[in-house]
């Protein structure tokens, strides 16, 4: 996601690009493909805070876990952050370096991907398309699929890791006011993409919107998200974790130890993607119920995403593009001071316009 936010902030030539990373040699190599300068850091000795001092903003491209270090980073460096989710646990603790972060003057916004970050974006673009204060539900679908030969496969459609926690770690939903945890994987119901996507089982997974959207969105009392994939890829991760080979727990085998979830995720990150140019597609579906002059409406908002000019999946571009925009946007000091979810950091009208012009196909319609 690092190299598909370098490639695409490379769109635009008056920034002054620099690609870090822990390995200096995949820095350069990602730098040279985007016209960058690429730098290498000691992660253990502090490196970060001092290679990003004098830099204006931070796409943070990194596992979840390491997003308050970067943080913390920023702020020493005087630098503004945004990062791609949190997974809800650790997008609550970074809230809480708001206080930090306003009274340094600088700007940070959580999970600024697809999803979350344009669901999020979309939430409250619908919200306000509907009367004021009159939101009820919310309700946000991410569905895929891989148009190449053999597409429909089983595979992996992004880190093994992130999508073993989707399948294993308890899911949050915010149902009739009340935040409550849930199965991982539960709550499957068909949900009806635009073709060629079509129908897909989409379930609860633990997702950063339920963190922050029943706080952020005045009388709303379900938000509810839901991870929709490929039925082959759904029932396989299934089969494999009810197979217990997602346990972190170690089990004894005729070669000594070995943990299975380590096991696996290798297998899985070694399987290859299709070959040629990608041809997948992917479409963020987002739901917000009120009324509208008074009257039970829902605002439904579609986000299409097609593989970009630069040779990039629909995932990869989907994925990147809000981070990288939202990097620009904190550049040019468009984002309040603080640390805020996209939903309060960005004008939604303005940032849809933004990412229609990089390549974003945005559908909106008010269903009475």
């Amino acid at each position: 996601m690092g190299s598909a936010a370098a490639m695409l902030l490379a769109r635009h030539g008056d920034i002054d690009l620099l690609v870090l990373d822990v390995d200096a040699g995949r820095a350069a190599r990602v730098a040279e493909r985007a016209g960058a300068e690429g730098r290498g850091f000691d992660a253990q000795e502090g490196g970060l805070a001092s290679v990003l001092e004098g830099v204006a903003a931070v796409a943070t491209c990194l596992p979840y876990r390491l997003n308050l270090e970067v943080m913390e980073a920023a702020l020493t460096a005087g630098c503004h952050y945004a990062d791609l989710g949190g997974l809800y646990h650790v997008t609550l603790k970074q809230w809480e370096l708001d206080p930090r972060f306003r009274e340094a003057g600088l700007s940070a916004v959580m999970g600024i991907g697809s999803a979350p970050g344009i669901t999020n974006v979309l939430a409250r673009l619908g919200a306000d398309r509907l009367d004021e204060g009159s939101v009820r539900s919310i309700d946000l679908v991410n569905g895929a699929i891989d148009l190449s030969e053999g597409g429909g496969e089983f595979g992996v459609p992004y880190s093994a890791e992130t999508i073993l926690d989707e399948f294993t770690l308890p899911a949050i939903v915010f149902e009739d006011g009340r935040l409550r945890e849930v199965e991982a994987g539960s709550g499957v119901i068909d949900w009806a993409f635009p073709e060629p996507i079509g129908t897909q089982p989409a379930m609860y997974t633990l997702h950063s919107e339920p963190a922050t959207l029943p706080r952020t969105i005045p009388g709303v009392r379900d938000v509810r998200w839901r991870l929709a994939l490929p039925r082959p890829v759904h029932e396989g991760f299934v089969f494999l974790v009810r197979a217990g080979l997602a346990s972190r727990d170690p089990v004894m085998t005729s070669s000594g130890p070995v943990v299975p979830r380590e096991a696996l995720a290798a297998v899985l990150n070694r399987i290859s993607t299709a070959d040629g140019e990608p041809s997948d597609r992917e479409v963020i579906d987002v739901r917000v119920a009120g009324s509208s002059g008074g009257a039970p409406a829902t605002y439904r908002s579609l986000a299409s995403f097609e593989p970009s000019p630069e040779g990039l999946s629909a995932g990869a571009f989907g994925t990147a593009i809000p981070i990288a925009t939202t990097a620009r946007w904190l550049a040019e000091g468009r984002v309040p001071s603080g640390v805020h979810p996209p939903e309060t950091a960005l004008d939604p009208a303005a940032f849809v316009a933004d990412l229609e012009r990089e390549g974003v196909g945005f559908e909106g319609e008010l269903l009475v």
